[in-house]
């Protein structure tokens, strides 16, 4: 056989798709085909059982991209338990003096690992103007000393100590809390952590980030856990007011991405396995076919299961890889994620690089280099690129473009961006849904450095009242919002649902808006934060919008076939704000944001009544927008109103339960009286 087999299913997979059997590699490893024995050894090295899992006729689909789908043979043992069960590997083939090849160790604490993790970090210091360079920043109010950097790896003495405005160049980290507790610093252990920590008093996550920043060379570690005291609302809404500069100036941020809580750890072992192929038994193989024989000699496989990479792309659905990547589903570590330079990512089988201008990983699936991404000032839209990238892509734009481009134009894109960021950010989860706002302060600091505005409760005043237009975008999965004193925000705000948002009048992409004529006006504000970050957590009660604004009396109406909906006066809303509709002043709830004049099926009643609350003394709002051919309302309701409803459909549901009580009563004393007279039993 030659190097390389026209009838051989592996040979042929190099270049294009192809479907296999178990028997047919067996027959070509036999004949001497290199390809097919390093891959039938290294299959049953990393699936033992395979034969016995999946049947001894197992079909084989090579894919482009180096992938393996193995398919359960349908008449095997597994067919009536398991007839769908499939494995995914991922494959790759180099010479033994191939420089950009390496032999997969056994997790992603090894030592080639952490030598791609150095090349990565030298990289962007050396090379990424916008990542910045090794320059030393001031500490933050507390920190972790892990001793002077000559001690080597040892972790004997680890401390708490507050720098006072020292430099230094330090390693955060973004774990998720996972429903546990924590080791965390309180008001009656802050003496005692600043005395000494016994590194085996760490949980798992804390204890692995301490051996990262040792290995990486560097002395500091911030935790939040740990650095700031967690009984103190004062301390813990300063320090939250400080996030933007934590992360920002962290010379690295580790990012436990396959950890779920502290005590899972950041290391994971890797399902791999590095193959050379043996000599056949028939020597005459190697004489009659010497090529093979060389080839055979120099060959190697790198076979593993299929790693997960995160999916970078904006429009990505974080809870596609919740089990494999559960940090990218949190919102809060969505923002460290943004504001940190330099992220390594800890995966379930590999490392991943992300800083402002790059993304790589260790087996090289996915990369993105400066030379990919064009000319940011020329995008109409973000959307190609990964959110990170996206960020600092428009805040270097809004920063360094001020003067060269129209301040329109500038403000334009990095409120666009703002647009994806919040969608993107809403899509993630939070353990306590106050924290709404107080998660996202540190990007809404460096946007408000960039666009010079002023920033409310998640609204930028000069953006409205445009920017009241947003809707939830997910009415399935997420419960309904009630309406009670529990909301982060007043309803004006995005942050007031807890749900993914998205916003009805986008300012980029195919759909974007150039010029909406605006049929509403703000004639005050007022946001009152609950402490001293202006950026975090508002007074909901106290916050209030008065809007000027035409008015429109509709009917809503809600039908499973919108077809069969009678013609209402709202359906011709268009024609009617065009003519200027106008009403008294009332005290009025704003209920929905909705568009295009859609109708709502039953079970999607929520779509249209998802409990936000609009509290102003002014005139209700109505149409925010018109256009040619589309536009865009608030629709609005008493605030008296909603309440009476609420209380009188409160009252008829308790009414109801009591009359099935009795129901339930009157009933059950009918089967007792026809038991008895079954029985014979005189009643």
């Amino acid at each position: 056989m030659s190097s390389g087999d026209p009838n051989c299913g592996l040979c042929i997979a190099q270049f294009q798709e192809r479907w296999s059997s178990l028997p047919e590699i067996k027959d070509h490893a036999e004949d001497g085909c290199p390809y097919c024995a390093n891959m039938l050894e290294g299959l049953l090295y990393l699936i033992p059982d395979l034969e016995s899992r999946l049947g001894q006729d197992a079909s084989l689909r090579f894919e482009r991209r180096c992938k393996i789908t193995v398919y359960a043979d349908p008449n095997g043992s597994l067919k009536d338990s398991c007839p769908n069960e499939k494995l995914k590997l991922q494959y790759r083939w180099f010479m033994v003096d191939d420089q950009q090849s390496y032999e997969p160790e056994g997790n992603t604490a090894s030592e080639n690992s952490f030598v791609n993790a150095k090349r990565w970090i030298q990289d962007c210091l050396a090379n990424h103007k916008l990542c910045g360079n090794d320059e030393p920043f001031v500490l933050p109010t507390r920190i972790l000393d892990l001793g002077e950097a000559n001690e080597g790896e040892s972790l004997l003495g680890i401390r708490l100590i507050e720098p006072l405005g020292k430099s230094g160049r330090y390693v955060s980290l973004s774990h998720s809390w996972g429903g546990e507790l924590p080791l965390s610093t309180t008001a009656a252990t802050l003496d005692q952590h600043k005395a000494g920590i016994p590194l085996s008093s760490l949980p798992a996550t804390f204890r692995d980030a301490c051996h990262i920043t040792r290995r990486l060379g560097l002395r500091y570690l911030w935790i939040d856990s740990l650095c700031i005291i967690q009984d103190s609302p004062k301390d813990w809404e300063l320090e939250a007011s400080q996030m933007a500069s934590i992360y920002r100036n962290s010379w690295l941020n580790v990012y436990a991405t396959a950890s779920s809580s502290p005590s899972s750890g950041i290391f994971r072992s890797r399902q791999a396995v590095w193959i050379a192929a043996d000599d056949p038994e028939d020597e005459t193989l190697n004489i009659l076919f010497p090529e093979a024989a060389k080839l055979r000699q120099d060959l190697r496989l790198s076979l593993r299961f299929a790693s997960v990479h995160p999916d970078f792309s904006p429009y990505a659905d974080p809870g596609r890889q919740k089990d494999a990547l559960p940090l990218l589903t949190r919102a809060w570590a969505y923002q460290e994620r943004l504001l940190a330079p330099r992220v390594l990512h800890f995966g379930p089988q590999e490392l991943f690089w992300e800083c402002m201008q790059n993304l790589d990983c260790d087996c090289g699936g996915i990369k993105l280099r400066p030379e990919h991404m064009g000319t940011y000032a020329s995008r109409n839209t973000t959307a190609e690129l990964p959110p990170k990238v996206s960020h600092y892509a428009a805040l270097h734009v809004g920063i360094s473009q001020k003067g060269k481009i129209s301040e329109d134009k500038r403000r334009k894109k990095l409120l666009a961006r703002w647009q994806e960021m919040v969608e993107e950010y809403t899509q993630r989860s939070l353990t306590f849904s106050a924290d709404r706002l107080s998660a996202f302060s540190g990007v809404a600091a460096e946007m408000v450095d960039a666009l010079g505005m002023q920033y409310r409760a998640g609204q930028w005043e000069e953006n409205l009242p445009e920017a009241l237009l947003y809707e939830r975008s997910d009415t399935t999965t997420m419960a309904r919002l009630a309406i009670n004193d529990l909301r982060p925000a007043p309803s004006w705000s995005w942050a007031s649902p807890d749900a993914p948002v998205c916003f009805l009048v986008p300012l980029s992409g195919p759909s974007g808006w150039d010029n909406p004529v605006v049929h509403a006006e703000v004639l005050e504000m007022r946001c009152v934060p609950c402490g001293t970050d202006e950026r975090g957590q508002v007074n909901r009660n106290d916050s209030y919008i008065i809007l000027s604004a035409q008015l429109l009396k509709a009917s809503l109406c809600f039908s499973e076939d919108p077809y069969l909906v009678p013609n209402k006066p709202w359906t011709d809303i268009r024609d009617a704000v065009a003519k200027g509709a106008v009403g008294p002043q009332k005290r009025y709830d704003l209920v929905h944001l909705y568009m295009y004049q859609r109708f709502a099926e039953l079970h999607h009643l929520e779509m249209f009544l998802d409990g936000r609350t609009l509290t102003h003394p002014a005139p209700s709002v109505e149409a925010l927008s018109l256009m040619e051919r589309s536009f865009m309302l608030v629709v609005m309701m008493r605030a008296k109103q909603i309440q009476q409803e609420k209380r009188a459909l409160r009252e008829a549901y308790l009414k109801m339960k009591e009359k099935m009580k009795s129901l339930s009563t009157m009933l059950a004393g009918l089967e007792s009286m026809e038991e008895a007279k079954k029985r014979g039993v005189e009643m």
